[in-house]
């Protein structure tokens, strides 16, 4: 009894939840402000006028419904864009929320459990290629739709992680409701998405049933969550669309196989480039963090050749992806690359949920990047999901080393570093981009008063950071009559400038 009343009282827990609070506390502010910097782009221009004429719910709703009727099924990413849309306080609280969520849910299945973790995922998450990050991050339409249903299903699994861990899942009529309202509500954003979770969904049914000889009604919850979410998307009439290439997708599959084929050839570079092949950051960790374990596990013969193609493979990703013509070589290289590693988490890590975590999401970023092989148009950020499981996989890695053999200040100092390096830039380069974006928008505003029918505007600095940054797409938001009444052009900010005079 003396011992436990000494731990409770002992300075250390305390300093850690200190720690823990403050550090949370600040990292979402410091997100907020992140958010806050991002402006409006693309087709979010569309959005901000729609969320302005919205009277309240049931116009939102009605809206939603219409869409799914006609021309879109992604009710939960509509309904969280179209209601950020025009509401910037609530729009990028939302986004920084959201992204803190993903970012701490993220960092428990890497196997972090302090702080300093949580800042290794910080910069892992937000340390993605540009491309991908442009599309995610800044563009609230690319936000609303692929970060929100990844943190649904992470957070299901973590609800159920006694499937990964080993253990019994823990049943209870609060949990089942929980996980089946995730696994139903992660369903209706992206279709990519949707197929993964309801194949994760009985995978890990019947995985956890076959390993326990029971039925868990909990992991059955989640798996019907998932079947009805996959059900209410899939009957939307926009996919009879889609089936006829009429839409705004199409797929291969109104082609035969030689469509698949097709189309399959056209998509490989993008969908493997964004998967692994174009991400230093992913397949760099990965390679290092398995051959850290490959140094530490019991070897047998063909453990070397696996390295060996570690190695290679991220050598090739490096240098030569874009200098070798033949157009199946990537994907030959994806391939042995990714066995490899599916090896090294079977073999160079510990026996546990680690180990269970690392192959299941491995296998996971593969089923997720799958269907984007069959369907056009498709992005970078489709492939979010994926990155995020692959990060999950280093991780398992990761906290698989003896970090605790590492000196104290170690792993706060290596953490705030990454951390403080990736949202370093991150704020460096977006004020200049806000501050401009408000000059835009006064410049607008006045030549509406004017009532001038044509307005030239400044281009953004850094615009690879964003998703169609200088967008003709604004006019749906100024416009007198009808959008497009007003034309809008970008020039260079110098020319601008002296133009104002």
């Amino acid at each position: 009894m003396e011992r436990e009343l000494q731990s409770v009282l002992s300075p250390r827990p305390v300093r850690r939840r200190l720690v823990w609070w403050v550090g949370m506390g600040l990292l979402f502010c410091l997100l907020l402000y992140l958010c806050w910097l991002f402006p409006v782009m693309g087709d979010d221009w569309f959005r901000e006028e729609l969320g302005r004429k919205l009277a309240g719910p049931r116009d939102l709703m009605r809206t939603v419904i219409d869409g799914w009727k006609s021309y879109n099924a992604r009710i939960l990413g509509n309904i969280l864009a179209y209601s950020a849309g025009s509401r910037k306080l609530l729009r990028e609280v939302m986004r920084s929320g959201l992204t803190l969520g993903t970012i701490y849910i993220t960092a428990r299945h890497m196997g972090f459990r302090s702080f300093w973790g949580v800042l290794v995922a910080t910069a892992a998450l937000l340390a993605l290629p540009l491309e991908m990050f442009r599309q995610i991050y800044p563009w609230a339409a690319g936000f609303f739709n692929y970060v929100p249903p990844v943190l649904m299903v992470l957070v299901a699994f973590w609800l159920i992680r006694p499937v990964f861990d080993g253990g019994r899942v823990q049943e209870s009529l609060p949990r089942g409701a929980a996980v089946f309202l995730l696994g139903f509500g992660a369903q209706l954003f992206m279709e990519n998405n949707t197929l993964y979770a309801l194949w994760a969904g009985l995978v890990l049914l019947v995985w956890y049933g076959l390993r326990e000889k029971r039925l868990s009604p909990t992991v059955l919850a989640f798996f019907l969550g998932t079947a009805a979410g996959a059900a209410l998307l899939f009957l939307s009439p926009a996919y009879g669309l889609v089936m006829k290439d009429e839409g705004g997708y199409a797929t291969g599959l109104t082609g035969g196989l030689s469509g698949l084929l097709a189309t399959l050839r056209e998509n490989q570079e993008e969908v493997l480039r964004n998967l692994i092949a174009g991400c230093p950051v992913l397949y760099t960790a990965l390679t290092v963090l398995a051959l850290a374990g490959f140094a530490r596990a019991r070897r047998r013969w063909f453990d070397i050749p696996a390295a060996g193609v570690l190695v290679l493979g991220s050598v090739y990703f490096a240098f030569f992806r874009g200098a070798v013509a033949w157009v199946w070589a990537t994907p030959i290289v994806v391939v042995l690359w990714g066995l490899s590693l599916l090896l090294a988490c079977w073999r160079w890590l510990p026996l546990g949920g680690g180990r269970n975590r690392a192959v299941f999401f491995l296998v996971s970023a593969g089923v997720a990047a799958f269907p984007l092989l069959f369907v056009q148009p498709i992005g970078p950020r489709c492939l979010y999901l994926s990155y995020v499981c692959l990060l999950i996989t280093a991780g398992s890695f990761l906290t698989a080393l003896p970090l605790e053999r590492l000196p104290a200040p170690v792993i706060p100092a290596v953490s705030c570093l990454l951390a403080g390096v990736v949202l370093g830039h991150c704020l460096w380069v977006f004020p200049p981009i806000h501050a401009l974006e408000l000059e835009r928008d006064a410049a607008l505003a006045e030549a509406m008063e004017r009532r001038e029918t044509q307005v030239r505007l400044p281009a953004y600095p850094h615009g690879s950071y964003m998703w169609d940054g200088d967008s003709v797409k604004v006019q749906s938001r100024y416009y007198y009559q009808t959008p497009g009444d007003l034309i809008v052009t970008y020039v260079p900010e110098e020319e601008w400038e002296a133009e104002r005079g």
